[in-house]
């Protein structure tokens, strides 16, 4: 019950902030997928299945299958849900085409939107009051529809000697967005830009030893123009522009049909976090994942069926723990 109070709490100075004109951007981010999460949200220079449009819409162009589909859905111990769905397919040889959906929603919450004038302790105190009473409740969502386009360029950089020939490949890709969210009676819409570019490239005319390894440089720029939410309170906020920019090592090992990559990334969005993951892939069958996002840690265990691979991962927060399931189509 404390954990839910808490909640409470917090989402109703979120209300708060509404009518004071700072409130933005509160839950999509919440939407990333498990493979994203358990890798502590790491991956923005990664190989990553799913997820791209939170991640790095750069990575719709990865891969030779024709398609996939994706669905994830997020509980976080009773107080929101969310649920994700994402597609890619092929436009021929050269462009991806990626649609995702996410709808992030928040029920049964007592109304107590007259918080101006109370210090945290009294605000605290006054919405906890409510708990066990006969307030009204409130609803709140948030949805959010992704279109990208992305497309990969191969190239090889040569710098003048033999061994020094390296192989590059560099998908980038866009995204339009749409924002629609409902925060007590008043409904906010936005519309905004990303963008985003990967790097890999092997080292492998310079050593043996790296012949088996494959770098990674991912950045990743949202909301570029600073995306605007208009509510119908008859003011305008900003998601403001953020920039995370990362790193990734892959390493093979074709005997056992195994690849182990380790991940780090920042994020102006966050100062002065950083934030790690490591991931294990055995035959395409066994998936292991782990990370910590500069707050706390998590895991992540992901099981492939032929066409499918299910994702589940696990993080434990100070509110609440967080449970992602996702299941992946690949045709």
């Amino acid at each position: 019950m404390r954990v839910i109070q808490k909640s409470i709490f917090l989402i109703a100075i979120g209300a708060h902030i509404l009518f004071a004109g700072e409130y933005a951007d509160a839950f999509l981010l919440a939407s990333h997928h498990p493979q994203v999460q358990s890798l502590g949200y790491s991956s923005v220079a990664a190989r990553v299945g799913s997820g791209h449009a939170l991640n790095n819409p750069a990575g719709f162009a990865i891969g030779d299958r024709a398609g996939h589909l994706s669905l994830v859905y997020q509980d976080f111990q009773g107080l929101s849900n969310n649920l994700g769905l994402e597609g890619k397919y092929r436009l021929g040889d050269s462009y991806v085409l990626g649609v995702t959906l996410i709808h992030s929603s928040v029920d049964d919450l007592f109304s107590r939107p007259n918080l101006s004038g109370l210090t945290p302790s009294d605000r605290r105190d006054s919405v906890l009051t409510l708990d066990n009473s006969n307030a009204s409740i409130i609803d709140y969502r948030e949805d959010g529809a992704f279109i990208t386009l992305a497309r990969q360029f191969e190239f090889e950089l040569n710098l003048g000697w033999k061994f020094f020939k390296i192989p590059c490949r560099v998908p980038l890709g866009i995204s339009a967005k749409y924002i629609d969210k409902v925060l007590v009676d008043n409904r906010g819409l936005g519309f905004g830009l990303d963008i985003g570019s990967q790097l890999f490239f092997n080292l492998a005319g310079m050593s043996r030893v790296l012949s088996r390894t494959e770098f990674g440089i991912g950045l990743f720029l949202s909301d570029i123009l600073d995306t605007p939410v208009y509510w119908t309170t008859k003011h305008q906020d900003a998601i403001k522009r953020s920039l995370a920019g990362g790193f990734s090592i892959t390493q093979n090992f074709p005997k056992y049909a195994t690849q182990l990559t380790i991940t780090t990334s920042i994020q102006t969005r966050y100062t002065d976090v950083k934030q790690y993951g490591i991931g294990l892939e055995v035959k395409d069958i066994i998936f292991l994942r782990g990370g910590h996002d500069g707050y706390t840690s998590s895991l992540g265990l992901g099981i492939g069926l032929k066409k499918f691979i299910i994702d589940y991962t696990f993080s434990q927060h100070e509110l609440a723990n967080i449970q992602k399931i996702g299941i992946n189509y690949h045709f």
